[in-house]
């Protein structure tokens, strides 16, 4: 398995992103009961012009799944954390994120993800996130913030 940088701009990376995306959101619309979670409609165009950075873990060329961060001088926010779900629970979000984490050491990090994501939430809370914020981006939808200083 190798970690690196993913080429937003091809087109073929742009895709296995997108199909990596939604497969990955559908699992988590389920888990928090809100089918309209903006990213399983994104398009190629969209993932193509991302803004950050997003990193990949590849098996062969296959991309199995990624982060993606915008980065300032002191925070850094991660903005998708999308694993294939045939490889869920192996530890390639924990990997991309100790990748992140360790790259950008020093810095105020952030996520957010749904309040019934029990998956997620307690990987952020293993890596030392912790919950700053609570709101409702949509009627019945509740988001948790996690931060890591």
């Amino acid at each position: 398995m190798e970690l690196k940088e993913v080429p937003l701009k091809e087109f073929s990376q742009a895709q296995q992103m997108l199909e990596i995306q939604r497969n990955a959101y559908a699992v988590e619309a389920e888990l928090i009961g809100f089918d309209e979670i903006p990213a399983r409609f994104e398009t190629i165009e969209v993932i193509q012009n991302l803004p950050g950075t997003s990193y990949g873990l590849y098996i062969e060329e296959r991309l199995i799944g990624f982060v993606t961060i915008e980065a300032s001088e002191k925070t850094v926010e991660i903005t998708k954390l999308c694993i294939d779900p045939t490889y869920f629970r192996a530890r390639l979000a924990t990997t991309l994120l100790e990748h992140v984490l360790s790259i950008h050491e020093g810095k105020l990090v952030y996520v957010h993800t749904g309040k019934h994501n029990g998956p997620a939430k307690r990987l952020y809370t293993k890596l030392g996130f912790e919950p700053s914020a609570e709101f409702e981006p949509e009627p019945g939808v509740t988001l948790i913030r996690f931060t890591r200083t």
